[in-house]
């Protein structure tokens, strides 16, 4: 083969080739370009998508602008009755309580001495700040008047106190405080005790409602044991007398002189079903700022106590009370004889029964009622300082018969028969009915 016929056939092989490529290469542009034209027709069949979808975020832009000056209107409305949700509350950590008092008394023998008397009208408002902060107050209406410079009524704040709940075996309460000491000084709701009037002995031996300022310590020593220990305002000696002892020396927590503070304490067990037992102490210097009497120490020790037994109830209370240097207070006072002199020991004690008989008669009955009776034996001048006789009018014993009927619960009409009696002989027949309401 000649040199030509090579060249020849050499540039024949590459036309072939150069030929073959060509054809592959308009192959695979044919196969893109109908890929693109099926992407393009896929692209344009999505356009109606986009645009529902931008319509979609368009609406909900609106509905949301919409929403937004809804709920900025709302908050606005909500802002105007805040405070009225805010007094809600309030008023649902509030609590409205009290108790009123309806007496009749009279002096069988002494037919102008019968009396009707709005004894007690008491409002109690009670706030839980939160869950360890409470706050109770009493509100007292004694008499149904108040006079400015007329012997009349009394309007007295009877508790107002903060009471903070730390632990049940150590909580603290300050403020006007009563004191923890007796049966009924703490309790003293017209259905809470027999008799329209209450007993002797806390009246004129344990000064019945004793409130003043102070501070207080209370919880639980073991379970069903529990004490109080209130530090107050102490007693002021020179109102001391005679007939009703240590009554007229409370200050009430108005403007108390407190150089002479007390310290008052008591004692709870309850963990013997039905049973009840107390003791109550205090301990004061009565002189505060008077002069020339020394120290006129006030000691009481007090021991109570409440059973029920089926339909059986049972109470008793006793209390002595020490007064020192009387000798001195009643020099001071100018009190020379035993008519009106300060004694330096009072006694008193009571014992009281009580059936409920009610629903022996009228089973079916939702009302309840009782029969009581109960024995005051109270001295004021118990023993006398040196140079002093004692008076027996001031040594006396009372019986009390009654009957208490309870329409509801917390509703009480009573009546009663007293017979009074002093060593020296004098007596005096009481009669008293009394209604009663608690809330």
């Amino acid at each position: 083969m000649n040199k030509i016929t090579k060249v020849i056939l050499v540039l024949l092989s590459f036309l072939f080739i150069a030929g073959n490529t060509a054809f592959a290469a308009d192959a695979d542009l044919d196969a893109v370009m109908k890929k693109l034209e099926q992407l393009q027709k896929q692209v344009e069949e999505l356009e109606p998508l986009k645009q529902e979808i931008k319509a979609l975020k368009e609406t909900l832009k609106q509905e949301t602008e919409g929403r937004q000056e809804q709920i900025t209107s709302l908050q606005d409305q909500m802002e105007e009755v805040k405070p009225v949700f805010d007094l809600a509350e309030q008023l649902a950590k509030t609590d409205l309580g009290g108790y009123f008092e309806m007496h009749y008394n009279s002096d069988v023998d002494e037919e102008n001495s019968r009396t009707l008397d709005f004894h007690r009208f008491v409002l109690n408002i009670d706030h839980e700040i939160n869950d360890w902060i409470k706050f109770y107050s009493e509100l007292e209406l004694e008499h149904a008047l108040v006079e400015g410079g007329e012997e009349s009524g009394e309007l007295e704040l009877e508790q107002a106190y903060l009471e903070f709940l730390l632990h049940k075996n150590f909580n603290v309460r300050a403020g006007i405080l009563l004191a923890p000491i007796g049966i009924i000084n703490q309790t003293h709701e017209p259905t809470f005790f027999n008799g329209v009037e209450r007993p002797f002995v806390d009246k004129y031996i344990i000064p019945t409602t004793w409130f003043e300022s102070g501070i207080g310590f209370f919880g639980e020593v073991i379970s069903g044991l529990d004490y109080q220990l209130n530090i107050m305002s102490g007693l002021e000696g020179e109102n001391f007398r005679a007939s009703d002892g240590i009554r007229k020396g409370r200050q009430k927590a108005f403007k108390s002189k407190a150089k002479d503070m007390a310290l008052v304490g008591r004692l709870e067990y309850k963990n013997i079903p039905g049973l009840n037992l107390g003791s109550s102490f205090y301990w004061g210097d009565a002189a505060q700022d008077l002069s020339g009497v020394g120290d006129v120490r006030v000691a009481i020790g007090e021991f109570d106590f409440k059973y029920t037994l089926g339909k059986f109830d049972f109470r008793g209370e006793y209390a002595k009370v020490k007064i020192s240097d009387t000798g001195k207070l009643n020099n001071v006072l100018g009190k020379t004889s035993g008519e009106d002199a300060i004694a330096k020991e009072l006694e008193g004690w009571y014992l009281e029964g009580a059936y409920r008989f009610w629903q022996d008669i009228f089973p079916a009955s939702k009302y309840d009622a009782n029969l009581f009776v109960r024995f005051d034996d109270y001295d004021t001048q118990k023993d006398m300082p040196t140079g002093y006789e004692r008076n027996s009018l001031y040594n006396r014993n009372a019986w009390t018969f009654g009957c208490s009927f309870f329409p509801v619960e917390n509703v009480v009409i009573k009546a009663d028969l007293q017979h009074v009696q002093q060593s020296g002989g004098g007596s005096d027949d009481l009669f008293n009915m009394g209604l009663g309401w608690q809330f």
